[in-house]
Protein backbone atom coordinates (compact mmCIF):
# COMPACT_ATOMS: atom_id res chain seq x y z
CA UNK A 1 0.00 0.00 0.00
CA UNK A 2 1.15 3.62 -1.51
CA UNK A 3 1.18 6.61 0.55
CA UNK A 4 2.21 9.63 1.00
CA UNK A 5 4.59 11.47 3.53
CA UNK A 6 4.20 15.08 4.20
CA UNK A 7 7.28 16.75 5.95
CA UNK A 8 6.75 20.30 7.10
CA UNK A 9 9.56 22.09 6.40
CA UNK A 10 8.60 25.32 7.61
CA UNK A 11 7.70 27.36 4.54
CA UNK A 12 5.21 27.05 2.25
CA UNK A 13 5.80 25.50 -1.61
CA UNK A 14 4.39 28.96 -2.81
CA UNK A 15 6.91 31.35 -0.59
CA UNK A 16 9.65 28.93 -1.43
CA UNK A 17 9.47 29.99 -4.64
CA UNK A 18 8.78 33.29 -4.72
CA UNK A 19 12.40 33.74 -2.35
CA UNK A 20 13.93 31.53 -4.83
CA UNK A 21 12.85 33.92 -7.56
CA UNK A 22 12.88 37.29 -5.83
CA UNK A 23 16.42 36.54 -3.88
CA UNK A 24 19.24 39.59 -4.25
CA UNK A 25 22.00 38.11 -6.42
CA UNK A 26 24.79 40.52 -6.15
CA UNK A 27 26.80 42.82 -4.13
CA UNK A 28 26.44 42.45 -0.11
CA UNK A 29 22.98 41.84 0.80
CA UNK A 30 23.34 38.17 -1.57
CA UNK A 31 20.42 36.01 -0.64
CA UNK A 32 18.47 38.35 1.21
CA UNK A 33 14.79 39.32 0.17
CA UNK A 34 13.48 42.91 -0.32
CA UNK A 35 10.61 43.15 2.61
CA UNK A 36 9.30 44.69 -0.68
CA UNK A 37 8.55 41.74 -2.31
CA UNK A 38 6.90 40.32 0.59
CA UNK A 39 3.33 40.71 2.08
CA UNK A 40 3.18 41.24 6.11
CA UNK A 41 2.04 37.45 6.21
CA UNK A 42 5.19 36.15 3.87
CA UNK A 43 7.65 38.62 6.69
CA UNK A 44 6.35 36.49 9.63
CA UNK A 45 6.52 33.00 8.14
CA UNK A 46 10.18 34.01 7.00
CA UNK A 47 10.86 35.22 10.57
CA UNK A 48 8.89 32.26 12.27
CA UNK A 49 11.21 29.63 9.77
CA UNK A 50 14.76 31.78 11.40
CA UNK A 51 15.00 34.37 8.89
CA UNK A 52 16.39 38.08 10.55
CA UNK A 53 14.62 40.97 9.87
CA UNK A 54 17.00 43.80 9.09
CA UNK A 55 15.11 47.03 8.72
CA UNK A 56 17.70 48.99 6.83
CA UNK A 57 16.74 52.70 5.88
CA UNK A 58 17.43 52.23 2.49
CA UNK A 59 17.03 48.38 1.52
CA UNK A 60 14.82 46.48 4.46
CA UNK A 61 15.67 43.01 3.95
CA UNK A 62 15.16 39.34 5.22
CA UNK A 63 18.24 37.51 5.88
CA UNK A 64 18.05 34.42 5.28
CA UNK A 65 19.57 31.15 7.13
CA UNK A 66 23.01 30.47 6.35
CA UNK A 67 26.38 28.56 6.89
CA UNK A 68 29.25 28.45 5.62
CA UNK A 69 31.18 25.23 4.33
CA UNK A 70 34.56 24.62 4.17
CA UNK A 71 35.40 21.63 1.75
CA UNK A 72 38.47 21.28 2.51
CA UNK A 73 38.57 21.48 6.45
CA UNK A 74 35.49 18.50 5.90
CA UNK A 75 38.26 16.30 3.84
CA UNK A 76 40.81 17.01 6.55
CA UNK A 77 38.37 15.81 8.91
CA UNK A 78 36.81 12.69 7.43
CA UNK A 79 41.02 11.74 6.59
CA UNK A 80 41.64 12.15 10.15
CA UNK A 81 39.00 10.55 11.52
CA UNK A 82 38.98 7.99 9.19
CA UNK A 83 42.94 7.63 10.25
CA UNK A 84 41.88 7.37 13.24
CA UNK A 85 39.07 4.32 13.36
CA UNK A 86 41.68 2.87 11.13
CA UNK A 87 44.53 2.79 13.99
CA UNK A 88 41.86 0.91 16.35
CA UNK A 89 40.59 -1.27 13.59
CA UNK A 90 43.64 -3.16 12.47
CA UNK A 91 46.12 -4.89 14.58
CA UNK A 92 49.08 -3.47 13.29
CA UNK A 93 47.12 -0.66 12.48
CA UNK A 94 48.49 3.16 10.52
CA UNK A 95 50.25 4.78 9.80
CA UNK A 96 51.84 2.97 7.16
CA UNK A 97 54.87 4.17 4.83
CA UNK A 98 55.37 4.07 1.03
CA UNK A 99 53.31 2.09 -1.43
CA UNK A 100 50.67 0.97 1.40
CA UNK A 101 50.14 4.65 2.59
CA UNK A 102 49.84 5.70 -0.56
CA UNK A 103 46.99 3.39 -1.36
CA UNK A 104 45.43 4.11 1.76
CA UNK A 105 45.48 7.43 1.10
CA UNK A 106 43.70 7.51 -2.26
CA UNK A 107 40.78 5.12 -0.86
CA UNK A 108 40.25 7.42 2.09
CA UNK A 109 40.54 10.52 -0.67
CA UNK A 110 37.81 8.28 -3.02
CA UNK A 111 35.48 7.57 -0.06
CA UNK A 112 35.56 10.96 0.53
CA UNK A 113 34.82 12.39 -2.94
CA UNK A 114 31.51 9.94 -2.80
CA UNK A 115 30.81 11.45 0.87
CA UNK A 116 31.14 14.69 -0.72
CA UNK A 117 29.19 14.44 -3.72
CA UNK A 118 26.37 13.18 -1.45
CA UNK A 119 26.59 16.14 0.63
CA UNK A 120 26.59 18.56 -2.15
CA UNK A 121 23.34 17.35 -3.28
CA UNK A 122 21.59 17.37 0.25
CA UNK A 123 22.88 20.61 0.63
CA UNK A 124 22.11 22.24 -2.49
CA UNK A 125 18.53 20.87 -1.68
CA UNK A 126 17.66 22.75 1.19
CA UNK A 127 19.11 25.81 0.15
CA UNK A 128 17.75 27.99 -2.96
CA UNK A 129 21.24 29.64 -3.41
CA UNK A 130 24.87 29.27 -2.69
CA UNK A 131 28.08 31.46 -3.01
CA UNK A 132 31.72 30.64 -3.25
CA UNK A 133 33.78 32.75 -0.98
CA UNK A 134 38.11 33.12 -1.27
CA UNK A 135 39.98 35.25 0.92
CA UNK A 136 42.58 36.77 -0.56
CA UNK A 137 44.88 36.42 2.53
CA UNK A 138 44.27 32.85 2.60
CA UNK A 139 46.92 31.31 0.34
CA UNK A 140 46.24 27.75 2.25
CA UNK A 141 42.86 27.78 0.27
CA UNK A 142 41.39 27.34 -3.35
CA UNK A 143 38.66 29.62 -4.56
CA UNK A 144 36.60 26.35 -4.36
CA UNK A 145 37.06 25.75 -0.58
CA UNK A 146 34.29 27.75 1.02
CA UNK A 147 30.94 27.98 -0.02
CA UNK A 148 28.29 29.84 1.58
CA UNK A 149 24.45 28.29 1.50
CA UNK A 150 21.30 30.24 2.21
CA UNK A 151 19.00 27.80 3.14
CA UNK A 152 15.06 28.64 3.09
CA UNK A 153 14.63 27.82 6.79
CA UNK A 154 16.73 27.47 9.77
CA UNK A 155 15.56 23.84 10.01
CA UNK A 156 17.10 23.17 7.26
CA UNK A 157 20.24 24.72 7.71
CA UNK A 158 20.64 22.66 11.10
CA UNK A 159 20.13 19.68 9.18
CA UNK A 160 22.56 20.43 6.61
CA UNK A 161 25.28 21.07 9.78
CA UNK A 162 24.55 18.06 11.26
CA UNK A 163 25.01 16.08 7.37
CA UNK A 164 28.21 17.69 7.08
CA UNK A 165 29.11 16.63 10.92
CA UNK A 166 28.28 13.25 9.99
CA UNK A 167 29.30 12.76 6.77
CA UNK A 168 33.17 13.88 8.04
CA UNK A 169 32.89 10.88 10.19
CA UNK A 170 34.77 7.19 9.27
CA UNK A 171 32.27 4.78 7.21
CA UNK A 172 30.31 2.90 9.35
CA UNK A 173 31.68 -0.39 10.14
CA UNK A 174 29.61 -2.47 7.26
CA UNK A 175 31.18 0.06 4.75
CA UNK A 176 33.08 -1.88 1.69
CA UNK A 177 35.69 0.94 2.67
CA UNK A 178 37.10 -1.41 5.33
CA UNK A 179 37.57 -4.85 3.15
CA UNK A 180 39.55 -2.69 0.45
CA UNK A 181 41.77 -1.15 3.85
CA UNK A 182 41.89 -4.99 5.10
CA UNK A 183 43.24 -6.19 2.10
CA UNK A 184 46.24 -4.04 2.55
CA UNK A 185 47.22 -5.77 5.60
CA UNK A 186 47.33 -9.47 3.60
Amino acid sequence: MAFEQHIDLGLDNDLKERVAQDFIREGPLFGAVSQTHLTLDEILALSGAGWTKRDYHDAPVMEAPQSTIDWLALKQRHRDNTLHAISHRLEDGAPWVGTRQEILEELIASQWEAQEDELRTLLHAFAFASLWNHDDDDGDHSIESQEAFFFYTAKMQTTAVRATQYASESPASDSDFWDMVESLTN
